[in-house]
C-alpha cells in the first residue's frame, strides 16, 4: 500500500506518538498501566537468555522492551510502517502491506513477536512467511489478532450493529455505537480456526493460546466512559471464552 493511500491517511492517528492508550498501555503516575491483552501476551513469553528479538509492528517499542525483559533478551529491535517520533528502540521502516520483505537474513531471531499487526495487512500469507523465515528453528513467536467470533462481535451483529474494528469505510465507523471514534484500518479478519489454519499453512504449530477482552483497552482509551456502555462490556469481559483478542505462542515445524 502506498504511504499516501487513503487507508494509511485514515489511520495516521494510530501511529501518532500521543495515541498510547490504544497500544496496550497507558502512562500513569506510578508507571505503566497495562491492558489485559498485554498481560496475557507477556504470560506467553518464555526465557531466551541473551537471544535476539524482532517485534513486527513495534510502534514506540514500549511493549517490545517489556517482552525483551521478560525473555531475558540481549538484543531487540523492531519494524513498523513508520518510525514513531518517541520510539525507544531501533526501528526499521518496512511497508509490509506492499509485500516488502523483512530486512534480515534467514533464521536471525530467537523470538519474533507481531501483536495486532497482521489484521492491517492484505497479504497475510506473505507476512506469516516472513515471520517464519527470520525465526530460528529452535525459536518461537508470539502473535495476536482480533477475533471476529468473539462474543461481543456476535452480540452486536445480532443487534444489527457494526462490530468493533470491522468497518465499511476509511472515514467513519458507520453503524457502530461509537461511530465518532477513529477507524481501525483492519483489512483482514480472523476466527480462531482461521488464524490457526493460516499459521499451520506456513510452517507453524500452535504451542499455547490465550485471549483477552477489549474492555481494559476501551477503559484506558475513553476518558469518561458512560455506565450504559461500560456495564455490558464489563459483563462480556467476565465470560472466560470467545473474547475479543486471540494470542498464540507458536513454534516452527522442522524445515
Amino acid at each position: 500500500m502506498h504511504p499516501d493511500s487513503p487507508a494509511q491517511f485514515a489511520n495516521s492517528d494510530r501511529w501518532s506518538a500521543d495515541d498510547d492508550a490504544w497500544r496496550g498501555y497507558k502512562h500513569g503516575p506510578n508507571g505503566l498501566v497495562l491492558e489485559d491483552r498485554i498481560k496475557q501476551t507477556l504470560a506467553l513469553v518464555l526465557p531466551k537468555p541473551n537471544g535476539a528479538l524482532l517485534d513486527v509492528g513495534c510502534a514506540t517499542g514500549v511493549v517490545t522492551r517489556l517482552m525483551a525483559e521478560r525473555a531475558g533478551i540481549g538484543r531487540f529491535l523492531g519494524v513498523d510502517f513508520v518510525k514513531a517520533p518517541n520510539a525507544q528502540i531501533e526501528v526499521h521502516p518496512v511497508n509490509l502491506d506492499a509485500n516488502e520483505s523483512l530486512p534480515f537474513p534467514d533464521a536471525s531471531f530467537d523470538l519474533v513477536t507481531c501483536l495486532e499487526t497482521i489484521e492491517h495487512v492484505h497479504d497475510t500469507d506473505h507476512l506469516i512467511d516472513e515471520l517464519h523465515r527470520v525465526l530460528k528453528p529452535d525459536g518461537y513467536a508470539v502473535l495476536s489478532v482480533p477475533r471476529i467470533d468473539g462474543l461481543l462481535t456476535v452480540a452486536m451483529l445480532a443487534l444489527g450493529m457494526q462490530p468493533p474494528a470491522i468497518e465499511c469505510s476509511l472515514r467513519r465507523r458507520y453503524g457502530a455505537p461509537d461511530a465518532g471514534t477513529r477507524v481501525s484500518g483492519h483489512v483482514s479478519h480472523f476466527t480462531r480456526r482461521a488464524f490457526a489454519e493460516l499459521l499451520e499453512a506456513h510452517g507453524f504449530r500452535v504451542d499455547a493460546f490465550a485471549q483477552a477482552s477489549i474492555y481494559s483497552s476501551w477503559l484506558l482509551a475513553t476518558p469518561h466512559p458512560r455506565l450504559s456502555t461500560r456495564l455490558p462490556l464489563w459483563v462480556l469481559s467476565r465470560i472466560p471464552f470467545k473474547q475479543d483478542v486471540q494470542i498464540v505462542r507458536v513454534l516452527p515445524r522442522p524445515r
